[in-house]
C-alpha cells in the first residue's frame, strides 16, 4: 500500500484533485447544464478542427456569475453571428467565383469556337494554296513548252526567210539573165543580115527555149514569193496566239 501510494500519489493528486474540482463545481443542475454545454462545444471544436469553437469553449468555461446562461447565450449568439458573417462572406466569394468561372467558361467557349472557325479557314486556304501551286507548276511547264516551241519556230522561220532571200535573188538574177539573152537574140535576128537568115531556124529554136525558161523562172519566182508570204503570215499568226497564251 505504501509502495502504491508513493508511486501513484502524484498522478492521483493531479487526476482526482482535478476531477474533484470539476465535480465540486458541478453542484447544481444549472452548473451541470453549463458543463455539458462547454463539453459539447469543445467536442464540436475537436470534430471540426475549429479554432473559433475552441475559443468559444474556453470563454464558456471561464464565464462565471449568477447569469451564466445569459453569458453563454451571448457568447453563442456572438459565435453564430460571426459564423453567419463568415458564411455570408464565403457565399459571396463562392458566387463571385461561380460568376467568374461561368464567364471564363463562356469566354473559353467563344475562343474555342473562334479557333475552330479560324482552323477551318486555314485548312481551306491551305488546300487552295496547294491547288494554286499545282496550277502554277502546270502553267510554268506549259509556258516553258510554249517558249521552246516559239524558239524553234523562230529558228525555222529565220532559216526559211534566209533561204528565200538567197533563192529569190538567184531566181531574179537568172530571170534577168534570160531576159537579157532573149533581148540580145531578138535584136540580133531582127537585123537584115544573110548570115542571120541562114541561122534563123536555129536562132528561133534558142529563143523559144529561152522563152520557156523565162516562163518557168517567172512562175518559180512567183510561187517562191507566194510560199514565203504564206509562211510569214502563218508564223505571225502563231506568234500572236503564243503571246495571248502567255
Amino acid at each position: 500500500k505504501e509502495v502504491i501510494k508513493e508511486n501513484v500519489g502524484g498522478a492521483e493528486s493531479l487526476s482526482y484533485s482535478f476531477l474533484q474540482v470539476e465535480r465540486s463545481a458541478i453542484t447544481s443542475k444549472v452548473a451541470l447544464s453549463r458543463y455539458e454545454a462547454v463539453r459539447m462545444v469543445r467536442d464540436l471544436a475537436k470534430k471540426h478542427q475549429s479554432a473559433a469553437l475552441a475559443q468559444l469553449a474556453m470563454r464558456l468555461r471561464a464565464a462565471a456569475g449568477d447569469d451564466q446562461f445569459a453569458k453563454v447565450k451571448g457568447l453563442i449568439q456572438d459565435m453564430i453571428e460571426r459564423l453567419e458573417q463568415e458564411a455570408e462572406a464565403d457565399a459571396k466569394k463562392k458566387a463571385y467565383c461561380d460568376t467568374e468561372l461561368s464567364e471564363s467558361d463562356a469566354k473559353k467557349a467563344d475562343k474555342t469556337a473562334e479557333i475552330e472557325k479560324l482552323t477551318t479557314q486555314i485548312d481551306k486556304m491551305s488546300a487552295r494554296s496547294a491547288m494554286l501551286k499545282e496550277e502554277v507548276a502546270e502553267l510554268q511547264h506549259s509556258l516553258a513548252v510554249l517558249a521552246k516551241s516559239q524558239a524553234e519556230m523562230d529558228k525555222i522561220r529565220g532559216d526559211e526567210k534566209a533561204q528565200y532571200k538567197t533563192n529569190s535573188a538567184d531566181m531574179e538574177q537568172g530571170l534577168k539573165g534570160v531576159k537579157l539573152a532573149l533581148k540580145v537574140l531578138r535584136d540580133y535576128y531582127a537585123t537584115d543580115d544573110k548570115a542571120h537568115d541562114a541561122a534563123g531556124g536555129a536562132g528561133n529554136g534558142i529563143i523559144s527555149l529561152l522563152e520557156v525558161v523565162e516562163s518557168d523562172f517567172t512562175k518559180g519566182l512567183s510561187q517562191m514569193t507566194s510560199d514565203e508570204e504564206s509562211a510569214q503570215a502563218a508564223y505571225e499568226e502563231q506568234t500572236k496566239e503564243n503571246e495571248i497564251e502567255k
